[in-house]
């Protein structure tokens, strides 16, 4: 896989998981009782990489992570990476939501890792939450790309999200798909754009969208339950344009599809 690191980076096993964990967040509880909640984000990241190489850890901070496909690269920044195998992501924030879940499980898949950590300065007691996840690259790699109702004379969609699966697998962040696409698909015409919405023959507005050219659209999901749902409201927001079609590609794990919307064959 065209992933790259300055650092070396290599799996271990969740106990020596677990004996790192404890000492950090050991370090972590300390620096939370000493200095408070208040505190940048940046300072509880440094206190706490600094009590960890006191403590004999090897530790990197902000480590690059690039992954790429032909001329497009996308790098990524690991907040804490421990013993070469254990990534720490350190926040200072009101809560911890489901997207920073799916960054660090991002992550992981990138690095070949199975086990993260997530911790959180800002409560009154430290947040933390163990993140892991058993997909590795084999799995990935064992992906369906559903194109029966794809209509595109030009095929270009279908051809380069099928070289970047080909490459990546699955599984992976969807925006990382989707600013590849975005790179890959450039054109005259293309990329992000102001479409103008339309109710009753009056332009309300324009709504941005990733366009192939200035009749057709594409729109990147990972979307896992209540397909149709989304559909209905995919193709109300195509009603409200002079688009003729929107390509709507859906990551739902291993399967991957590509539905071509037409204006025209939309109920009304």
């Amino acid at each position: 896989m065209p992933v790259n690191s300055q650092v070396d980076i290599h799996l271990i096993e969740q106990e020596c998981f677990h004996a790192i964990d404890r000492v950090v967040m050991g370090h972590a509880f300390d620096i939370h009782n000493a200095m408070g909640r208040f505190l940048d984000e940046r300072i509880y990241q440094e206190e706490l990489a600094r009590r960890c190489r006191a403590s004999g850890f090897t530790v990197f901070q902000e480590v690059p992570v690039r992954v790429s496909h032909r001329d497009f690269n996308k790098p990524y920044y690991l907040d804490m990476l421990v013993e070469h195998g254990v990534i720490y992501e350190l926040k200072a924030a009101d809560g911890m939501t489901g997207a920073t879940t799916q960054q660090l499980i991002n992550y992981l898949m990138l690095c070949g890792l199975r086990h993260g950590k997530l911790v959180n300065f800002r409560p009154a007691s430290v947040a933390s939450r163990f993140v892991s996840t058993r997909i590795d690259r084999q799995e990935r790699m064992n992906f369906r790309l559903i194109a029966d109702e794809y209509r595109d004379g030009t095929d270009r969609v279908r051809k380069t999200l099928a070289a970047l699966l080909a490459d990546w697998g699955a599984f992976l962040d969807v925006h990382l798909y989707r600013e590849a696409l975005l790179h890959f698909l450039r054109g005259p015409e293309s990329g992000i754009r102001p479409v103008p919405i339309e109710v009753g023959g009056q332009t309300v507005g324009t709504h941005k969208m990733c366009l192939l050219n200035s009749k057709t659209a594409w729109h990147i999901s990972a979307v896992r339950h209540h397909l149709h749902d989304y559909e209905i409201h995919i193709t109300r927001l195509l009603l409200h344009t002079r688009l003729e079609s929107i390509h709507w590609i859906n990551f739902d794990h291993q399967n991957i599809t590509i539905k071509t919307l037409l204006h025209d064959s939309v109920e009304k």
